[in-house]
């Protein structure tokens, strides 16, 4: 029986619906009805699962995916790259919600606890024995940390204010940040990077700049 169980899956599991029951307390908050929020989060979900694997495929195709094309389905064992999960995610939620009258406070419901599901999903980076520093440190636990604290700040925020973007910029900004910070802490031989820069990196001064747009288009709204 437990030679099918996976820790790492269990707890990217136990990650989305702790992100999807958040969202479900806060939109009860705002006064968004928790049908929509589940329907939005079904297209977050596929999108981010697609978008995560084909981050990571991208990245190790030719050393190891090109060698052994199937196992680019075997997601239990790890390889889920949160960028793509980011980008994949709001893919999903914009084609399901293009035409929603507030996106922007639909976005701060469905993603005000992300950050508190990615700090569950690196203790999956932990179960695999992955995800450390170039001197050992458990960059993992770093990053959940960390997560956790930017979790903390979106609900404060949430604490005070209506649904109207500032979450959502907040997040993109908070956690490209975090990135920035932590992604030159990671071994060289595990950084992908384009023109000799990490990517993660320039997905995270992308997220920065998205989530500044997003806070200034706010403003002016």
């Amino acid at each position: 029986m437990f030679k099918y169980f996976h820790w790492y899956g269990f707890l990217i599991g136990v990650a989305i619906l702790s992100a999807l029951q958040v969202s479900i307390v806060y939109a009860k908050r705002v006064g968004i009805k928790k049908e929509l929020i589940e329907k939005a989060f079904w297209w977050v979900l596929v999108g981010g699962i697609i978008g995560a694997r084909v981050y990571h495929v991208v990245h190790l195709w030719s050393e190891v995916y090109s060698l052994d094309p199937v196992s680019v389905l075997y997601i239990w064992n790890g390889g889920l790259g949160i960028w793509g999960a980011i980008l994949g995610g709001l893919t999903g939620f914009l084609v399901m919600n293009s035409k929603v009258p507030n996106l922007l406070g639909l976005m701060d419901v469905v993603v005000i606890g992300v950050p508190l599901g990615q700090a569950i999903g690196r203790l999956g980076n932990w179960v695999n024995g992955e995800l450390y520093g170039k001197n050992g440190e458990p960059l993992f636990a770093w990053e959940a940390g960390l997560n956790l604290l930017l979790f903390i700040f979106l609900w404060r925020i949430g604490k005070k204010e209506k649904a109207t973007g500032k979450i959502a910029g907040s997040y993109l900004i908070g956690y490209g940040l975090i990135r920035i910070l932590l992604e030159n802490l990671r071994p060289e031989e595990i950084i992908w990077k384009w023109q000799g820069v990490p990517v993660a990196i320039i997905f995270g001064i992308f997220a920065v700049f998205i989530g500044g747009t997003i806070l200034r288009k706010r403003k002016l709204s």
